[in-house]
């Protein structure tokens, strides 16, 4: 299950602060209590068992619960203990730790993690490596609204892990999440370069991955639906972006919940589409739910003080 929950991480977590307001960072509940618990006794044994491995899977269940200096210790200790390791496993450990600080906002410490992997992996030929590094120096990029960057990284990982079957250049060795989130990451660079038409083609191909890898009203599906609207709102198609947020809000209320924060962040920006486009009661009767919600509407700069992602 960790592939899904680290691409619901990365994208669902990458959504967005749109103009009206956004996610914070306790969406990510995906680290189960019961296997945090079972890998803090691991850890505590005196025997082979607490090893770098095990410290390494507990910095990622601590990530996964947003519980991120625990998670940064475990890494660390995690690094510590595997340093005597082969370099693809060091590159991996890095690339790891380096997504959780960018969840964090932490860029610059980020960044020196991501680029150290990548060389490694171009150095050892990891072809799936360095597309991951890609995508992941796509996601750096989009949270310093470094958005040339981020399109041009996204760009890289897409071409190495979504591979092109009328050319056949790759081999197809990446997971579903892993090209979704590739994807993804393509249209949200496009769109926050002001050219939502062209964010629409990676969108459609993502959605094409999750139909064939989720059920009908699954969580991804519901994602990308709603992404899918954001942008046809945004290059003039107002009926194809009603229909598609309003069925991408609706699947993602039945798959997380009223409370949660991405969904809460989804909900703000189907309000603010209703607004623009004078759709009142409907939006006046979201504004009132949104306003009994307990998740707080964050500020622009407390927006920037928590390294979440804008789009325009």
């Amino acid at each position: 299950m960790r592939n899904v929950s680290r691409f619901l991480v990365l994208v669902l977590f990458e959504f967005v602060v749109f103009p009206a307001g956004g996610v914070a960072q306790g969406a990510k509940t995906t680290g189960e209590p019961g296997d945090i618990h079972r890998y803090e006794l691991l850890v505590q044994q005196p025997t082979e068992a607490n090893n770098g491995a095990a410290w390494w899977k507990l910095a990622m269940l601590y990530q996964d619960a947003a519980r991120y200096a625990e998670s940064e210790h475990a890494y660390r200790r995690a690094i510590e203990l595997l340093r005597t390791s082969d370099a693809l496993t060091q590159a991996n450990l890095m690339d790891n730790l380096g997504t959780m600080y960018v969840e964090t906002g932490r860029y610059t410490d980020a960044e020196q993690l991501e680029q150290k992997a990548l060389a490694i992996r171009k150095d050892r030929k990891d072809s799936l490596g360095i597309g991951l590094s890609w995508m992941h120096l796509a996601m750096l990029s989009l949270g310093r609204h470094q958005n040339a960057d981020g399109e041009m990284y996204a760009e890289l990982a897409v071409s190495r892990l979504v591979p092109d079957r009328r050319i056949g250049t790759e081999n197809d060795f990446a997971t579903p999440e892993q090209k979704m989130t590739a994807l993804i990451y393509l249209s949200l660079a496009r769109c926050a370069t002001h050219d939502c038409a062209e964010a629409l083609p990676p969108l459609k191909k993502a959605m094409t991955i999750a139909e064939a890898n989720y059920p009908s009203q699954g969580l991804p599906l519901a994602y990308i639906g709603f992404l899918e609207g954001y942008a046809e709102w945004k290059r003039g198609d107002i009926r194809s972006a009603a229909r598609l947020m309003k069925s991408g809000t609706a699947a993602m209320e039945a798959q997380l919940g009223w409370g949660h924060p991405t969904y809460i962040s989804a909900m703000r920006q189907y309000e603010h589409f209703l607004v623009a486009t004078r759709q009142n009661a409907e939006a006046a009767e979201i504004r009132e739910k949104l306003a009994r919600s307990s998740v707080p509407q964050p500020t622009a700069q407390s927006a920037r003080s928590e390294g979440i992602l804008a789009l325009p």
